[in-house]
């Protein structure tokens, strides 16, 4: 399938009854079908235009790894305004100099991270993205005609090693650079797989980089297979997620 914007992805591989993202916050564990994140990404979208939000508007999302990061990032997406992710461990200076430096209308961020730098921006609590999801036609996406594969999608701040963080304007088209050739390689493999599929991902990597994100959103929809999220980092814990959720990749 031709791949113009991240919007052809996302009409072409998150749709389905299957699970895509689960997420063990410690105390419960959430499962979330394609479908389920496909239609709070919608509604998200439509309560950014709700609020005014318009083409190039900067929304930064800061949160720990979890399926509503991944619905933040699509609504995002959808409503043509730019994604700022930033790493969950950043402090709240950090990010105050963030939302500052990109001119962010909106902050989307865990309830346990301290906002209160932001006075003048509006901050939307992340865990609320899931809460109440209603099914939505598949017709009803924000409108894309006239996207193209030069328009930025985020904008990820990274510092190298040593010095201070530097905003990368990152295009659909940077995106799809990376996962369209890996796309059309598993495509040629993907039936001799079936019989181990889903595949499943416990995903520790940061959501604010590119490779945490391709191997978040965009590789396992490939193989219609699931992303698992878990809180923390102990050993203990990864090794029981392993078990208990029968992980394939870490």
């Amino acid at each position: 399938m031709p791949r113009e914007t991240l919007i052809d992805f996302f009409k072409d591989q998150i749709r389905s009854d299957k699970t895509f993202l689960v997420y063990d916050g410690g105390y419960r564990t959430h499962h979330y079908s394609y479908n389920d994140v496909r239609s709070a990404a919608i509604q998200l979208a439509d309560r950014f235009a709700a609020s005014g939000l318009t083409t190039g508007d900067k929304v930064i999302i800061w949160g720990d790894n979890r399926a509503e990061w991944i619905v933040a990032f699509w609504g995002c997406l959808l409503a043509r305004v730019i994604c700022v992710p930033i790493d969950f461990r950043a402090s709240p200076d950090f990010l105050a100099r963030i939302a500052s430096l990109v001119g962010a209308t909106i902050v989307i961020a865990d309830k346990s991270l301290n906002t209160d730098n932001l006075t003048s921006i509006d901050v939307w609590p992340l865990e609320m993205l899931l809460g109440q999801v209603s099914a939505v036609p598949q017709k009803q996406i924000a409108g894309d005609s006239d996207l193209v594969s030069r328009d930025l999608a985020e904008i990820i701040f990274t510092s190298g090693a040593t010095s201070e963080p530097k905003g990368v304007e990152i295009t659909h088209g940077n995106v799809l650079a990376n996962i369209v050739p890996v796309e059309k390689e598993i495509t040629k493999y993907l039936k001799y797989g079936r019989p181990f599929l889903p595949l499943r991902f416990l995903n520790l990597l940061p959501l604010s980089h590119m490779f945490g994100q391709a191997m978040a959103t965009f590789i396992p929809p490939m193989l219609n297979s699931i992303t698992v999220f878990m809180r923390g980092f102990n050993p203990t814990d990864i090794a029981r997620q392993i078990r208990t959720q029968r992980v394939s990749v870490l």
